[in-house]
């Protein structure tokens, strides 16, 4: 009996997905160089993950930053809009307030894969391009996205 719910309890943990592996589409965070197009390119290339242009159909983010900024992103992409008629009305929102999307400062070689529920680190690499010529940039993307597909089998 105990090495059947020994069997039993393998058998249910090698069946459950982990957060990775159940990530089917993922928004893809501005990056310095234009490196987000070339992930984007290639992630869907290689159908390695489906990229979506809306952060609400997102099940995760690749970003090359974290912090206190990216919570603050994340918040936002997160929210649910608010009905920009009543907020008009009541004087409490600008129109043409819109998150900095784009980043400060150059990139240090991390890309970073986040959760969209919990803002968890599923996975993470770092690549640095030799510079930002669109034949490294497009170089680095490859490693970038090769890693990740080998991490989600």
């Amino acid at each position: 009996m105990k090495q059947f719910l020994l069997l039993a309890g393998m058998a249910a943990i090698s069946f459950a997905q982990s957060p990775l592996t159940a990530a089917k589409n993922v928004y893809v965070l501005p990056m310095p160089g234009g490196l987000d197009q070339f992930v984007a390119l290639r992630l869907t290339e290689q159908s390695v993950l489906q990229v979506v242009t809306d952060s609400a159909k997102a099940d995760v983010f690749i970003t090359d930053r974290i912090g206190e900024d990216f919570e603050q992103l994340l918040k936002e992409l997160t929210t649910p809009p608010v009905d920009t008629s009543q907020a008009q009305k009541a004087g409490t929102t600008d129109p043409f307030a819109h998150p900095n999307m784009r980043p400060l400062a150059r990139t240090r070689g991390t890309v970073f894969l986040i959760e969209r529920n919990t803002g968890n680190v599923l996975w993470s690499t770092l690549e640095i391009p030799k510079s930002a010529t669109a034949r490294d940039m497009s170089a680095a993307a490859q490693h970038i996205v090769d890693r990740l597909a080998k991490a989600k089998k």
